[in-house]
């Protein structure tokens, strides 16, 4: 099957929303609520706050069933701005956050990596640069145009679905607009 028929098989499924800007966390609160995804309030409000204190996010979310629950949002400004997509699954008492996260530094990757020497370069493979921090992230450089460098990491934290706390959190990049 040609790789378009099949992604579009795979989202002819996936009930997609889009919030109109801005959006903020109560909007994807809500959201989840409608899909039937409750007990994760707290990871959605925690994963997504830096949208909502910088106040210009955009957000598409979808689920499959009750169990899990997905948000793709973008904010910030030109040339520092944040592509997050996350999603929750609940487990037992404990709510799963997964997230791949793009942001933009305003000077070019030769600049982030001197103002940021905590990223170690592993590996350079094509026009891509890879890095890790000492918590064990890797994040993924890329040079764009006008001398400005693409960010892009992965993390996972879990949140305990009874209580307000984060059972277990990752250290990340810290980013003017956060994430």
């Amino acid at each position: 099957m040609p790789r378009t028929g099949l992604i579009g098989l795979l989202f002819s499924t996936l009930p997609l929303f889009i919030t109109a800007p801005p959006a903020t966390a109560s909007d994807l609160l809500n959201l989840a609520h409608k899909a039937g995804f409750n007990r994760c309030d707290t990871a959605i409000e925690t994963e997504f706050s830096d949208m909502r204190r910088i106040g210009n996010g955009v957000a598409s979310t979808g689920y499959f069933n009750d169990r899990s629950f997905n948000v793709m949002a973008t904010w910030g400004n030109d040339k520092d701005s944040v592509w997050k997509n996350t999603t929750f699954i609940k487990f037992g008492r404990s709510c799963l956050a997964y997230s791949v996260v793009n942001t933009t530094f305003k000077n070019s990757c030769t600049t982030f990596k001197e103002q940021n020497p905590e990223w170690n370069v592993i590996r350079e493979q094509g026009d891509f640069t890879w890095t890790r921090n000492a918590g064990g992230v890797n994040a993924i450089l890329k040079s764009l145009p006008n001398d400005v460098c693409a960010i892009t990491y992965r993390i996972h934290q879990t949140y305990d679905s009874s209580s307000s706390s984060v059972a277990s959190k990752r250290s990340v990049p810290d980013t003017k607009n956060g994430s």
